[in-house]
């Protein structure tokens, strides 16, 4: 191994490689582009090496380089079944997807405050880009709708990077109790503003609008890997800048996150829609993501382990979905005869998720939001840790109306989809039953 080469961190190396994966992707897209597994195989090669180079890294970069690529190569098992306005388009979907993934690594395991504004573009405009190749004008109309939202929100997060670099000269993560008092406004008006453009990509109140349509038009099988990843990287990197930034972060955090889950569960019983009844989900856990990324240092821990379990059920369910188009879905169209029918394996895969989302035990679901109400507890006390799981509990309610149906679906009808989708929900099961067995691994690896 050359000096410099070895010079290179395990994180470094795994996005030059993930790069690499990109540029051969995309070089070598007009002769791939008719097929259904090359792109794949390219894709899965690039995210398995980014995997084995974080099983060598031994610091805090581990989570970053382990848990990315599984998402990543979740999304690309999901590439034949993607609803592509133009099939030829596959190679660079692959392409974009590992691009996120690069993107999510710079997020989660960068040291400064430019990596992480880095990392939020890249997310940022490959979510708008894979939203916006689905079938049909509403996938168009929601991926340019998040890319405008997206390019307000970065000026945002501009704007405040700005400022803290105004009041501490360093483009670090600030630690507050260190700035100096005549400049300590601008520090603090700097991290509410650095902590909007995060906000957006977790999808919290009330900046949560335009992921809400994109989870709802753009197509299944990226729609689970865009939610997750945006997720994934945007909790990190604010449990990040609230645990440097004192008490500044932490009581907007805890309020926003209360009413965020307050919203999206009522709103979500006003859905009929089965993919707006999962983007309302992905809002209602984001209130608990800023719950946990507000509840002091200890609360970082909760965030990374909160991510893990929720991000497995997110992408089984998306996977189960995966293929059913980009028009809407009603949950009445579940039932036995009716227009969307799953099979045996995707229906018992939707159910899993489901119940891991709701919070119900043993499934990852249910340990992830007990330790943010832990805590929550232990940082604001009863009163603030009753409405955090009250919300939760009421939650259930709407993740159990479309059990019944995929029960029957599970009972009586064949199985359908492309065999890589079917690899994709075993896969999917797979991560939660063992996150449900051994979530101490994920706990673990979150630390």
């Amino acid at each position: 191994m050359t000096p410099n080469l070895a010079a290179l961190s395990w994180v470094n190396r795994a996005e030059i490689v993930l790069v690499l994966g990109v540029l051969v992707l995309l070089a070598s897209a007009p002769k791939i582009d008719r097929s259904r597994l090359a792109p794949l195989m390219i894709g899965l090669v690039a995210a398995g090496a980014a995997f084995a180079f974080g099983l060598q890294e031994s610091s805090l970069d581990r989570y970053g380089l382990i848990v990315i690529p599984v998402v990543m190569g979740l999304g690309l098992l999901l590439l034949s079944s993607a609803e592509l306005f133009d099939r030829r388009q596959t190679p660079e979907a692959a392409a974009l997807i590992l691009v996120g993934g690069i993107g999510a690594i710079v997020l989660v395991d960068g040291n400064s405050l430019l990596e992480m504004a880095l990392g939020v573009e890249m997310i940022s405009l490959v979510g708008a880009a894979l939203v916006s190749l689905g079938q049909g004008r509403r996938p168009l109309e929601a991926g340019f709708k998040y890319f405008v939202l997206t390019a307000v929100t970065f000026a945002t997060l501009l704007f405040g990077m700005a400022l803290i670099f105004l009041a501490t000269g360093s483009l670090q993560v600030p630690a507050l109790g260190s700035v100096a008092p005549s400049l300590l406004p601008f520090a603090q008006l700097g991290v509410a503003f650095f902590a909007i453009g995060l906000c957006f990509k977790l999808a919290v109140l009330p900046v949560h609008f335009g992921a809400l349509d994109a989870y709802t038009a753009g197509p299944s099988s990226f729609v689970g890997y865009v939610m997750v990843v945006s997720k994934l990287g945007a909790a990190v990197a604010l449990a990040r800048l609230a645990s440097g930034a004192a008490d500044v972060l932490a009581m907007p955090l805890i309020v926003v996150g209360i009413a965020t889950i307050a919203f999206a569960v009522v709103a979500s019983f006003a859905q009929t829609d089965l993919r707006r009844l999962l983007a309302y989900s992905a809002v209602a856990h984001a209130g608990f993501l800023a719950v946990g990324a507000g509840s002091g240092l200890d609360g970082a821990q909760a965030v990374a382990f909160y991510v893990i379990g929720y991000g497995a059920a997110a992408m089984l369910a998306f996977a189960c979905l995966a293929g059913t188009g980009t028009a809407p879905l009603s949950i009445a169209s579940l039932r036995p005869g009716g227009a969307l029918q799953l099979g045996p394996a995707r229906a018992i895969g939707l159910m899993i998720a489901l119940l891991s989302m709701a919070g119900v035990p043993p499934l990852p679901g249910f340990w992830t939001k007990l330790a943010i109400l832990r805590v929550c507890y232990d940082h604001w006390g009863t009163t603030a840790t009753a409405l955090v799981a009250l919300g939760g509990v009421v939650g259930i309610i709407y993740y159990l109306r479309p059990l019944p149906d995929l029960l029957a679906q599970a009972r009586e009808t064949r199985g359908q989809g492309t065999m890589e989708s079917l690899v994709a929900v075993g896969v999917g099961i797979a991560l939660v039953v063992f996150l449900s067995v051994v979530p101490s691994a994920a706990w673990a690896l979150a630390h």
